[in-house]
């Protein structure tokens, strides 16, 4: 049996030439690399607990904790629409100031206590810009200035035929020079020549010390234009216009109106056009017909069928139509003033202001 034994330790432990046993160094380096592996992977995990805790359940044999899956939502462009809204309209206080300094009315003031221009120091009659005059009654003046105006127009209601009011035509600044019974003065500014007869007036600039909050007016009313303040023409953007209603009608600074131009009366005419007659420079042409238009003024008679019969003639009315806008600057008793906001054409007298949307 010995034999045998020694036989098979033999085998089992067979040394190579350099003393180890066979294959220890292809273990020994397996084993390293199992071993450095572990330590790399520690190393990593220390950054993180949680990976750690679950290294650690997966290695214990615990079931591995549940992740729960986020839902995704698929987003498509679209269109997205706001109302826009636009901000409230604010005038300031020196906004209006150019336009407040020339509404005026004669019926406001004392015939008495105002000053006459009584002619220029040569006996000139037109006194322009930096021009001297005389006066005479000139009320005390704080700052030495004077507004110069005169008469102006007669406001009567177009449809009543009531009076109204009477405007003050302003026409300039006259400055202080040398006071007494005949005061000398001088034209600072001027919108047209001063004449003797004009009237003085302790100048006062009309400053608003508040915000305007244009808005349209909340009452229900009818008015008229009835001056443009000596635009034959009529009134267009930022022109000054008077209308026929005050303070007395509930009419307040701020408020916007509408005014509409009134029915108006066309003529059409049908005229042959006849060719050119032989021999002429011209060229020869077909006979045409053309058209004549011609709009009938208001205190105009419009003919009767009777007198258009037999004639190639037509009448045709036109409707009532929108003209423009107006902001109240200045208001009185029986008139305001208006600023005309925006003109779809011109404003005349005559023509009708509403309360737009009442």
């Amino acid at each position: 049996m010995m034999p045998h034994f020694i036989r098979i330790a033999d085998r089992k432990r067979s040394l190579a030439k350099n003393g180890f046993v066979r294959g220890f160094w292809l273990k020994f380096c397996q084993y390293s690399g199992l071993v450095f592996s572990a330590l790399c992977l520690a190393t990593l995990l220390e950054a993180d607990d949680t990976l750690v805790a679950d290294l650690e359940s997966i290695l214990e044999g615990q079931p591995v904790p549940e992740y729960r899956v986020l839902p995704v939502t698929k987003l498509n462009p679209s269109i997205h629409e706001t109302p826009l809204t636009l901000p409230p309209l604010v005038l300031s206080p020196g906004v209006l100031t150019p336009f407040l300094d020339d509404a005026m009315l004669m019926d406001e003031m004392d015939a008495e206590t105002l000053g006459r221009v009584i002619t220029g120091p040569e006996g000139n009659v037109l006194l322009g810009q930096f021009s001297r005059f005389l006066a005479q009654n000139l009320p005390p003046s704080g700052s030495g200035l004077y507004t110069v105006f005169r008469r102006g127009d007669v406001l009567v209601h177009p449809v009543s035929g009531e009076h109204l009011a009477t405007t003050a035509h302003v026409v300039g600044v006259a400055q202080l020079d040398a006071p007494g019974e005949v005061a000398t003065l001088t034209m600072v500014s001027s919108t047209e020549e001063a004449i003797p007869g004009d009237y003085l007036v302790s100048h006062k600039t009309r400053l608003r010390t508040s915000y305007l909050y244009p808005a349209p007016a909340r009452v229900s009313l009818d008015a008229y234009v009835v001056s443009t303040f000596g635009s034959t023409s009529g009134a267009g953007g930022y022109s000054l216009v008077a209308i026929s209603v005050g303070s007395d009608d509930g009419i307040r600074p701020g408020n916007l109106l509408t005014t509409r131009y009134p029915e108006q009366t066309i003529l059409l005419t049908k005229k042959t056009v006849s060719p050119a007659h032989a021999g002429d420079n011209c060229r020869v042409t077909d006979v045409r017909e053309a058209v004549h238009v011609r709009m009938l003024r208001c205190d105009e008679r419009v003919p009767s069928r009777h007198e258009l019969a037999g004639k190639e003639t037509e009448l045709v009315r036109l409707p009532e139509g929108h003209s423009g806008e107006l902001l109240v600057i200045r208001v009185f008793d029986r008139v305001s003033y208006a600023l005309v906001r925006s003109a779809e054409r011109t404003v005349h007298i005559g023509d009708r202001v509403v309360s737009p949307g009442v």
